[in-house]
């Protein structure tokens, strides 16, 4: 009888150990996945199931939301709300912005490449097609778009358009791509530029807006 108790006992431990061994590894694999927000400090559960979707950066701006945070395809999921990524642009598809103001032309291209990436060509042209200003490069997606699309106010129309934020700087300039779609206007593309340069001097034009951006 005691043999028994003893084997049960035993057998009861290591179901017990093996448990714990499988819960040791379930939050391991969670702390690998949160340390891909900063490598040293862990403020939240992020779940991320295709990294290659998101830039680095934006991943790096959800440790400011201090909740439980899912990446899965086109979904964000923040606690219990579920928000799609914006699809505004086509992947992998160039798209041509313009406008005239001021006789100066405001011509913008770009190329969405992932959920969270743009490649951008921006120039800003006077009357003679001469470029009095040019930039490209990568923007990211605002960390918080989930939190509320911006409304841009459209003067052409009287009305305004649903904008998500993307964003780029290094130590000369910054720069703010917003991309969104007219609703009352047949699902129209819109866009807005806005940059500024840290060093004043290097300043080329006092722009540092342009008009509301259409299609060409």
């Amino acid at each position: 009888m005691k043999e028994k108790i003893y084997i049960l006992t035993l057998a009861l431990g290591l179901g017990s150990c093996n448990n714990q061994t499988k819960e040791k590894a379930v939050d391991k694999n969670s702390i690998d996945t949160s340390q891909t927000v900063s490598a040293d400090k862990l403020q939240q559960d992020i779940y991320i199931k295709d990294k290659s979707q998101y830039d680095q950066s934006f991943i790096d701006g959800l440790a400011d939301f201090n909740e439980s945070i899912k990446l899965i395809d086109n979904y964000i999921i923040t606690g219990t709300d579920t928000t799609c990524f914006p699809e505004d642009l086509t992947l992998n598809k160039k798209t041509i912005f313009t406008a005239i103001k001021d006789k100066n032309k405001f011509l913008l291209i770009v190329t969405r490449t992932n959920l969270t990436n743009i490649n951008y060509e921006f120039q800003l042209l006077n009357k003679d097609n001469s470029i009095i200003d040019s930039k490209s490069g990568k923007a990211i997606l605002s960390s918080g778009f989930f939190l509320a699309p911006e409304g841009e106010p459209d003067l052409q129309t009287g009305d305004s358009f649903v904008s998500n934020e993307y964003r780029t700087e290094n130590d000369n300039f910054w720069l703010i791509i917003k991309v969104g779609m007219d609703k009352n206007y047949k699902g129209k593309k819109r866009a807005k530029i806005t940059f500024g340069y840290k060093d004043k001097s290097k300043k080329t034009t006092n722009v540092e807006e342009s008009p509301i951006l259409r299609l060409e």
